[in-house]
């Protein structure tokens, strides 16, 4: 099958499994960028500085989330093992990845390049620059990011390899190979599979934040030219990079990555309880048994979780010690954009491969337990990463309600989703 094929299939797939016309990716963008562009234009009374950097902060929180899915186009997916264990070529399950991240990427810059059409008041050129601004977060989110992505998973597939590799040495089985194969499996890696994309979320956010005085005509830290194009070209070639290896590899990462959301390797990586989590399973009684494998399991599959929060807390600190002059765009995209995660995460804690609903039913847990005890890492969660620097952020602002609001929403919003789930 061919790339062309598999994408016109998955596709295909794709439109009868939405759910009604909100399930389309093109009406979640429009009315996205509506309400972004609501927002700017309210901004806009203010100042074009406040409209820009309004308009700078929501486009800055929608690919930081677009980032963050980048790898759910590409591996962490349902029909990952299926897709493994069919007889495709892996140029051509990369290829339908691939398009996957462009239309994602595409549906965001659409949303944020509607968000922006309010600066068009103030000039055309500024219009310009924000919208030049967006298409290139566009460019590194289908192109810069799944190759990073990639190559983390290329990493984590090789590193699963050489420990089935050791095992059989091990045990054995691959005997005759003992005296050219180590016994010792290699340090775990799973690891990459959220920290390489993150650490290149990051770069993006803070080259685009080093020219954040150019969409108001101000004088940049860098050359914008110098910082936009290097982020395209860099984009482009990272993607015919890793098109040009992606053959070889795509087909062991959908097999390595899948076996481990199912737990199917010797070595699974399944670290104990961090001092922070043994102290609050202390706290919640006999919830304390699934708290501890939800906390676990977590940290392993979903390492975005806390490499996401911990970029939150940072933001969040430097924004209460800074004090700007307008914090409420700041506030408000962190606190959203943190807000909306939260939901994310709150729901894969009641999902496989975190909770498997027939095994718990077989365990001496009361029901009770098992949600007190999600609900117990999640409150977690968003304490120690938004709700303490989100507190301090807000009150060290000359104005701490808005702030406090945001930050009141949405823990209600975080909290009550965990609470009402079963």
């Amino acid at each position: 099958m061919s790339g062309r094929e598999l994408i016109r299939w998955s596709s295909l797939h794709e439109s009868r499994s939405h759910r009604g016309i909100l399930g389309s990716s093109l009406v979640i963008a429009l009315l996205a960028g509506g309400a972004l562009a609501g927002w700017i234009a309210w901004r806009s009374g203010a100042s074009p500085v406040s409209a820009s950097r309004s308009w700078l902060a929501g486009t800055l929180v929608a690919f930081a989330l677009a980032f963050m899915r980048v790898p759910f186009h590409l591996y962490w997916r349902a029909d990952a093992a299926l897709l493994a264990q069919l007889p495709i070529e892996g140029g051509p399950l990369f290829d339908a990845a691939l398009w996957r991240c462009i239309r994602a990427a595409a549906a965001t810059t659409l949303a944020v390049a509607i968000g922006a059409a309010p600066l068009a008041q103030f000039s055309t050129e500024m219009l310009v620059r924000h919208l030049a601004v967006a298409a290139t977060l566009g460019l590194t989110a289908a192109l810069f990011m799944p190759a990073v992505a990639t190559w983390a998973a290329s990493l984590v597939a090789i590193s699963q390899t050489d420990r089935i590799a050791a095992l059989r040495v091990a045990t054995g089985i691959d005997s005759a190979t003992a005296a050219r194969t180590s016994t010792t499996p290699p340090a775990p890696s799973t690891a990459a599979l959220g920290a390489l994309p993150g650490f290149a979320s990051t770069i993006v956010i803070v080259a685009v934040l080093l020219i954040s005085a150019w969409l108001i005509g101000g004088t940049p830290s860098v050359p914008p030219a110098i910082v936009l194009g290097s982020l395209g070209g860099v984009s482009v070639l990272a993607i015919l990079a890793t098109r040009a290896s992606a053959p070889r590899v795509m087909g062991q990462i959908l097999r390595d990555v899948s076996a481990l959301d199912r737990q199917r390797l010797a070595n699974i990586e399944v670290h104990p309880p961090t001092a922070i989590e043994r102290a609050i399973a202390r706290l919640i009684g006999d919830a304390a048994l699934p708290y501890s494998k939800d906390a676990r399991l977590m940290r392993r599959r979903y390492p975005m979780a806390f490499a996401l929060g911990a970029l939150v807390f940072l933001v969040l600190a430097i924004i209460g010690l800074a004090r700007p002059d307008d914090p409420t765009p700041w506030l408000t995209a962190v606190l959203v954009g943190a807000a909306i995660y939260g939901l994310a995460v709150a729901g894969r804690l009641f999902r496989p491969p975190i909770e498997l609903a027939r095994m718990s039913l077989t365990l001496p847990l009361s029901s009770a337990a098992v949600r007190r005890a999600k609900l117990a890492w999640v409150l977690g969660w968003w304490t120690i990463f938004v709700a303490a620097p989100g507190l301090f952020a807000s009150l060290r602002q000359p104005d701490p309600l808005i702030g406090l609001a945001l930050l009141g929403g949405g823990t209600f919003i975080v909290i009550g989703s965990a609470l009402v789930r079963r």
